[in-house]
């Protein structure tokens, strides 16, 4: 979890990131707090660990820091506690492969903001005689059946959630420390520009303001900028793309511009994607829905956006330049109507439509001494609507396989309601997003009605072709969203204008897909058998190592060798003669453990021929 201080709010804000993406340089005037420093074996573990631990979330133990962290995060970032669906959301960037999430998210939801009496009321019977759960009010296990003389006849017990237990029972009675606060030293530091060095000559500027950031800008003009690092970390660590000189412009106030204006929302190119989150639901709180489609369908499609400790970072001009083909958001720029306005080193500014933007293959329309300054997003009209659509192969933290955005402005014009305006935008199907432009040519002019589907389907093959050897796969199936977004959006505005009674209704059968899905809150049941007596096998007991786990998780590594059974003296570098015994040690006791086991293995099949060379080299052992 980072921690910063926000001067304009005089407040410290907290959010989880990915430690394995964020540069060292950039965490500069900020407080770092990991796994280790909120709870540990010695000095008692945090709530959150402990609550993990105990509700058998932890297996192998590799993802659990990462999981104790961003529920860390949630609550330290909460003014009140979390609703199940936050917590669910604020886990979605962390994957597990043992536990199968449930004993997670289990373990989790004692923190969140929920009914105690769903789960701590008594279950009542039905009629026939079967108990009935108060959290679903439907048949379960909640407690053991009984025969006719009283006695437990049921070896079966279920569990629906972990031990009930409200929010304010999780107290720690284990965890003596307090809270980390912010440092005050931190929060009375002078900001300043940085000029740092880094490995194989690689030079790291903050600027303070954009002044400065475009004096560097035509000092260097190919250096990258960076903000989240959440493309240009995956570059170069993974793809061998060197960049000489990076220049951070998280601290330049006039890219972190969030306005509210009389044209539009101006965004900031540097603001963070949960930043824009948070800034839209205000906006559509404040101004209702007839001027803010567009801003619903953006904050809609940012909630399938990464995950959090992605959108916690990465930005929206971060996201608009990578000009990746799959794209969540450019689709949307595009169909909704934003422009950019992008300055030059000489602070000349010009305004070019999201449309004409994106030029190539992860190419864009800005010059080596430009920046992109920021986004201005229209308010949207009466009468007009505007869809965003993806497909992934799973719901949270995935790329699309196709995306889409969609706006229609519909007037009336002799006593018909007809499309006077209309943009058609798909992502992932090509280098670019490609914009229907025979579609919505054929559109304009006519009533919006079932009649003209078919022929609006065929310009759509037209205008969205996809090769048999297109990348990405799947041709098929791309091709068939690319009609069923259509249709969806076809079914979505003719829905719209029916609550206004301007058209009619639609069938029963295409309700279902006038909104997106919502996944409902995660519940499981849990059965096994209770072990009345003998030993813990079976028992849902927590294993030994789950509190050592949770903080100091040690990472182990193969190291090869030209010899066999031979100790490791050195790794990256000469050790001093404590360490080396200590390797030794620890290589005698791995010989011993492999010994050990032959004997074990040679007992089991009952081969006597192998115990003499198994019992020689045991006495081989000093």
């Amino acid at each position: 979890m980072v921690s910063c201080y926000d001067q304009s709010t005089k407040k410290s804000q907290h959010f989880a990131i990915n430690a394995c993406l964020a540069p060292l340089y950039s965490l500069e005037g900020m407080h770092i707090i990991t796994v280790e420093g909120i709870g540990n074996c010695r000095r008692g573990l945090h709530p959150v660990q402990e609550r993990l631990a105990e509700a058998h979330g932890s297996q192998c133990g590799f993802c659990t820091p990462g999981f104790v962290m961003s529920m860390y995060a949630l609550l330290r970032s909460s003014k009140q506690p979390p609703t199940k669906e936050q917590i669910e959301d604020s886990l979605a960037g962390n994957l597990c492969r043992c536990t199968g999430y449930r004993p997670i998210i289990d373990a989790f939801g004692v923190f969140a903001k929920t009914d105690d009496s769903l789960y701590t009321a008594s279950p009542s019977e039905s009629a026939n005689g079967k108990a009935i759960c108060p959290s679903t009010g439907k048949p379960c296990l909640c407690r053991n059946e009984t025969d006719v003389n009283g006695n437990e006849s049921s070896l079966l017990s279920s569990v629906k959630t972990y031990l009930p237990s409200s929010y304010n029972e999780i107290d720690g009675n284990a965890y003596n420390e307090k809270e980390l606060i912010f440092p005050p030293e931190l929060q009375l530091r002078k900001i300043m520009p940085l000029r740092l060095n880094g490995f194989n000559g690689v030079r790291w500027y903050r600027p303070l303001k954009l002044d400065q950031l475009l004096q560097l800008k035509s000092c260097y003009p190919e250096a990258k900028l960076i903000i989240g690092n959440s493309e240009v970390g995956v570059e170069t660590e993974f793809k061998n793309a060197q960049y000489g000189v990076m220049i951070s412009v998280t601290h330049v106030p006039e890219l972190h511009t969030l306005k509210v204006e009389e044209d539009g929302l101006r965004i900031g190119s540097a603001v963070r994607l949960a930043q824009l989150q948070d800034f839209l639901k205000k906006v559509i709180a404040e101004r209702g829905s007839l001027q803010t489609s567009s801003c619903q369908a953006i904050l809609r499609q940012l909630k399938w956006f990464a995950g959090t400790q992605i959108r916690n970072v990465a930005s929206v001009g971060g996201n608009i330049c990578t000009a990746s083909p799959i794209s969540d958001l450019n689709p949307l720029w595009m169909s909704t109507g934003a422009t950019f306005q992008i300055i030059d080193v000489n602070n000349n500014v010009r305004t070019t439509v999201a449309k004409d933007f994106f030029l190539g293959y992860r190419k864009v329309d800005l010059k080596d001494d430009e920046v992109l300054l920021s986004v201005i997003l229209p308010w949207t009209r009466p009468f007009e609507y505007v869809k965003e659509f993806k497909q992934a192969h799973r719901r949270q933290d995935d790329i699309a396989l196709v995306n889409a955005g969609m706006r229609v402005h519909i007037t009336e014009a002799e006593g018909n309601w007809i499309v006077s305006d209309v943009s058609i935008v798909y992502g992932g199907v090509a280098a670019v997003p490609l914009t229907a432009g025979k579609t919505e040519s054929f559109l304009v002019g006519k009533k919006l009605d079932y009649g003209l589907l078919d022929e609006a389907f065929n310009l759509l093959k037209e205008d969205i072709p996809l090769a048999e050897n297109a990348p990405g796969g799947m041709v098929e199936f791309r091709s068939s969203l690319t009609l069923s977004f259509f249709f969806k959006f076809f079914l979505y505005v003719t829905h719209e204008m029916n609550t206004k009674g301007l058209s009619e209704g639609l069938d029963v059968a295409n309700m279902s897909a006038i909104q997106s899905y919502t996944r409902p809150v995660t519940t499981g049941t849990q059965g096994y058998e209770l072990v009345r007596q003998g030993t813990a096998v079976g028992q849902p007991m927590v294993h030994l190592s789950a509190m050592l786990q949770l903080p100091n998780f040690p990472l182990g590594s193969l190291v090869s060798s030209s010899q066999k059974m031979c100790p490791v003296l050195t790794i990256l570098g000469q050790l001093d003669s404590s360490k080396k015994r200590i390797l030794g040690q620890l290589s005698m006791m791995g010989r011993f453990l492999h010994l050990m086991s032959l004997l074990v293995l040679a007992r089991s099949l009952e081969s006597l021929w192998q115990t003499p060379m198994i019992m020689q080299k045991l006495l081989q052992i000093k």
